[in-house]
């Protein structure tokens, strides 16, 4: 949807190249070395940056510039919609007093969701156990079955599965689809702990070697990408499957910024993902 108002401001065609595997690396490691100076990849910035960390990836981040952000995802806690707990408190309170650990299932066992399902069991005192699957469909499917008590992911990811599930908490300051998943509060409200923002902010990337050497093509992919997500057109496609609340331009400044905070949050609670 993207492409198809970005192309009318570019001028040309987008093509797209769908590289699996490496938790992105794969995919954006074909773009760090096609400094051609037209080449972009998108992807979500807390995968790639737990990627980079956990994996031997032959790039940094030294290696790649921001365009902007497109769309961020926030994670949220769901469970059936048949399941006992209303609230993220009384599933807390439940999982506190339980001698059975509470199953949350997640979509990979380094996945930014994993890390945030693991945080929130430390910091809420829960008995509770990961069942990190290898896509999100299958860690929505576990529960939609009933096969685990939650599940840890994307709000935006998890529409599919909107009429089985209910969002508990979801890990930012706001729910920017009260209608679509009603009753999901935001950590302030849901919690009575201080838990950190769980976030997947899907990113347009650049080699910065193609920065450097071709700076105006650079230039011309920041203003053109910031005038598009100012389009009232791009918000109309967004609309039928529900993307436009989750649309949220970020500059090259503030994408560099979430990378800085992320880090902060993996140096204090990185750990967790090895257990």
């Amino acid at each position: 949807m993207a492409a198809m108002a970005w192309e009318k401001k570019l001028g040309v065609p987008i093509k797209f190249s769908h590289l699996p595997g490496g938790s992105t690396v794969i995919g954006v490691g074909r773009m760090v070395n096609s400094p051609d100076g037209y080449t972009t990849s998108i992807t979500t910035i807390s995968m790639l940056d737990l990627a980079l960390r956990i994996q031997k990836a032959p790039f940094t981040w030294d290696d790649i510039i921001f365009v902007g952000n497109l769309a961020t995802d926030p994670n949220q806690l769901m469970v059936h919609k048949d399941a006992p707990w209303k609230t993220a408190r009384e599933f807390i309170e439940a999982g506190r007093k339980t001698s059975t650990p509470l199953k949350i299932s997640t979509s990979h066992p380094t996945a930014n969701n994993t890390l945030a399902a693991k945080i929130f069991i430390q910091l809420s005192g829960i008995k509770g156990e990961i069942v990190a699957f290898d896509a999100g469909g299958k860690a929505r499917n576990a529960v939609a079955g009933k096969h685990v008590d939650a599940c840890c992911g994307p709000m935006f990811g998890s529409m599919s599965s909107r009429e089985l599930l209910r969002g508990l908490v979801v890990f930012q300051d706001s729910n920017p689809v009260p209608k679509l998943w009603p009753g999901c509060q935001p950590i302030k409200e849901a919690l009575d702990f201080e838990m950190p923002k769980s976030q997947d902010p899907y990113a347009i990337l650049y080699p910065r070697a193609a920065a450097k050497n071709y700076p105006d093509r650079y230039k011309f992919l920041m203003e053109t990408f910031r005038e598009m997500l100012q389009e009232k057109e791009i918000r109309e496609l967004g609309e039928k499957p529900g993307l436009t609340p989750f649309l949220d331009y970020w500059s090259p400044q503030e994408c560099e910024k979430f990378v800085a905070n992320f880090a902060k949050v993996f140096e204090k609670y990185g750990h967790l993902l090895k257990k």
